[in-house]
């Protein structure tokens, strides 16, 4: 039995790890084709600003594989691996829970590495407009869509693992039926 629980496990890792390649390669395509098309389209400066932005999210994804890879159950306030109790109605422990849980879930978002990757990029904007930084106007709006690049990725992704999103319409001849009445 414990052989089949290595099996599993080792399973579950090198889907993970495909998981993960898969991703970041779906993001760098998503992102060179959304230069192009910026370059092609818009301007230079938007094609640029996309670009830095899309590092940006590679760079995010990156970071967050890392953190999903040393996440553990040690690494978890314990407030969050409380197992939750069936109650009825609302009592002071579960308030103080939800407390506790907003003010360590504030705490460990605003600690993570990755917000620095978004706050970089207005710096660089804005020292860019300040400072008259480069000779390039870099631009704001593109380069948050390109930071926004991992997202697409995974909308991709989400689609492509849950076929049974398909969904079926009724033919028109068979609503329109159903409104008219007789």
């Amino acid at each position: 039995m414990e052989m089949f629980e290595d099996d599993r496990r080792r399973v579950g890792f090198l889907e993970y790890e495909a998981l993960k390649r898969e991703l970041s390669l779906m993001t760098t395509t998503v992102a060179a084709l959304c230069s192009i098309y910026c370059g092609t389209v818009l301007s230079l400066e938007a094609s640029v600003s996309y670009t830095i932005g899309a590092l940006g999210s590679l760079l995010y994804l990156q970071l967050l594989f890392r953190h999903a890879d040393n996440l553990s159950e040690e690494n978890v306030a314990t407030v969050f691996r409380g197992k939750r109790h069936k109650k009825i109605g609302v009592r002071s422990s579960d308030l103080q829970i939800a407390f506790g849980k907003a003010v360590f879930g504030s705490i460990s978002a605003l600690s993570s590495p990755r917000l620095v990757i978004p706050v970089t990029l207005y710096g660089l904007w804005t020292l860019d407009h300040q400072l008259g930084f480069s000779q390039m106007d870099l631009q704001i709006t593109p380069m948050m869509f390109g930071f926004f690049a991992h997202k697409a990725a995974l909308l991709v992704q989400a689609f492509r693992d849950n076929k049974d999103l398909d969904m079926e319409f009724e033919k028109e001849s068979q609503t329109s039926s159903l409104g008219r009445r007789s």
